[in-house]
């Protein structure tokens, strides 16, 4: 009896969770109340405090769960610039995925949902970290991968509000290069920094997106003219 009833409450403790990711995906914050949860659940409305103790706790469960969603795992072994290039084409693809919850949390604007957004930014930074060989608990390396992944995140958001206008290969080729910029700098600030081992390779264009993509001329300009290979979901 004692297993069917925790079988019971897993699954409405499931079932409110996913109301409220959807909920505050489409709704700010003030415009969710309990019962619209409770609603959305089709469960009492006392079931929210009793699982999450307020609107304020299944909110914040909520970003979370879209956070783990959006997670990415180290890429498989080979050359720094490859497994770059692979990280982020995992990311923009769990974010085609499920583009409005990607947007409802980079665009939280409550101190409890950007403290899990820098959560998951500090994993990030420390698996750039150890693909790039490099320390990130040096200053100048932190702020360059954290300048890194503000300018991905930052080009998702705004490709994701245009409609995925070009395909995400051709944005990573944008942006991959700026990461090698950063890293130079980087080696400004601190002397004894040595990035230089990957550097051309991120400077390079990457083959795998197409024959297209072996020019950053042709790149430039296929993106320009806003040519996709294939549509993605635009953000609701």
């Amino acid at each position: 009896m004692a297993t069917t009833r925790a079988v019971r409450a897993a699954a409405t403790r499931h079932k409110l969770l996913d109301a409220a990711v959807e909920l505050f995906v489409e709704k700010p914050y003030d415009e969710v109340s309990v019962q619209d949860l409770a609603n959305a659940a089709g469960v009492a409305y006392g079931l929210v405090a009793h699982h999450f103790g307020n609107k304020r706790g299944i909110h914040l469960e909520a970003m979370r769960q879209i956070a783990r969603r959006l997670e990415q795992g180290l890429p498989p072994p080979g050359p720094a610039a490859t497994r770059i290039r692979h990280l982020a084409r995992d990311h923009f693809a769990s974010i085609q995925r499920d583009p409005a919850a990607y947007l409802g949390l980079m665009l939280g604007a409550d101190p409890d949902s950007r403290a899990i957004v820098d959560a998951g930014r500090q994993l990030a930074i420390r698996a750039l970290g150890e693909i790039l060989d490099l320390d990130p608990e040096r200053p100048a390396v932190r702020l360059a991968l954290r300048s890194w992944l503000a300018a991905v995140n930052e080009a998702a958001v705004v490709w994701l509000q245009d409609g995925c206008p070009f395909p995400a290969d051709d944005l990573i080729e944008l942006l991959t290069p700026t990461l090698a910029e950063l890293l130079r700098q980087a080696a400004r600030l601190d002397p004894a920094l040595d990035p230089v081992p990957t550097l051309s390779a991120l400077d390079q264009p990457s083959g795998f997106a197409g024959p297209d993509h072996g020019d950053r001329g042709q790149l430039l300009a296929r993106i320009s003219r806003h040519e996709p290979d294939a549509p993605c979901p635009a953000p609701s």
